[in-house]
């Protein structure tokens, strides 16, 4: 496996062993950030009110600046890329790829949810190859108060395109830390997802790839949990069999089918 896109592309990934999980291929994984990153491209437009065009996307890194050396210039690409400013969760991580994937492309932040052993120990190696800096509390993780609420000062500016608004922009941690930034939940999908409720955790993208025969038993308590995680238009990503049925609470944007896989591409409210 590899990372298909972004800063790291073709960073090689370590898959899990054992059959516990089911990694997503490069193919699968690349053709889903394709259609996330269309969605996100339309999403800006609608938000610009002008038609889409080259000047809507993120500026190349060469006019960003010149950082020096390598590392430098991935660091600098990946706070830049199509998903920049979005907080991910990525729920039945296994080795992490596409959680890793979205980061590759600018996500800010992203919460892995695993539990198996041996797939933990593929995801933190793959963090580790790839330079993420793995935080340790949730508190560091948590999305940050208007400034106002701590200081009185004025609110921080508008989110970046194609981020849906209501959450508190993480691109203000950047300020600290240049790169983005992991946390990792060792417990079951469900105990996760409480957890980041009580804590007051929002996502603006969701990726869901849980056990394609366990997906029929935990499709009410998924939909019940992520309703108080996710941002106002939150975009949620959810990988099945293709022969699943979804009864799903978000807007269907998307259904894409590749071999026995079902991605469906979905919406929350924006309220």
């Amino acid at each position: 496996m590899r990372v298909v896109g972004g800063a790291w592309r073709g960073r090689a990934l370590r898959a899990p062993g054992g059959r516990a999980t089911r990694p997503t291929s490069d193919r699968v994984r690349e053709a889903v950030f394709d259609v996330l990153e269309d969605l996100i491209r339309r999403a800006r437009t609608t938000q610009a009110g002008r038609p889409a065009g080259p000047e809507l996307g993120q500026p190349a890194v060469a006019e960003l600046g010149q950082p020096a050396g390598a590392e430098a210039r991935e660091r600098e690409a990946a706070v830049s890329g199509p998903l920049a400013g979005h907080r991910v969760l990525d729920l039945f991580a296994g080795s992490g790829a596409l959680g890793i994937e979205a980061l590759s492309r600018g996500a800010a932040h992203c919460t892995f949810v695993e539990r198996d052993r041996l797939a933990l120990h593929a995801l933190r190696a793959n963090l580790v190859a790839v330079g993420v800096e793995v935080l340790r509390r949730r508190a560091e993780t948590a999305s940050p108060p208007p400034p106002e609420a701590v200081t009185g000062g004025p609110a921080e500016p508008a989110l970046p395109p194609g981020m849906p608004a209501g959450v508190a922009s993480p691109g203000r941690r950047s300020l600290q830390s240049p790169g983005p930034t992991a946390r990792i939940a060792a417990v079951d999908a469900r105990r996760a997802l409480v957890a980041d409720a009580r804590g007051g955790d929002m996502y603006t993208l969701v990726l869901v790839d849980p056990p394609y025969a366990r997906y029929g038993e935990l499709e009410g308590d998924l939909a019940r949990l992520l309703a108080p995680l996710l941002a106002p238009g939150a975009l949620v990503v959810l990988e099945t069999h293709r022969d699943q049925a979804l009864r799903s609470p978000w807007r269907t944007e998307r259904v894409k089918r590749y071999g026995d896989t079902q991605v469906a591409f979905m919406t929350a409210a924006e309220e």
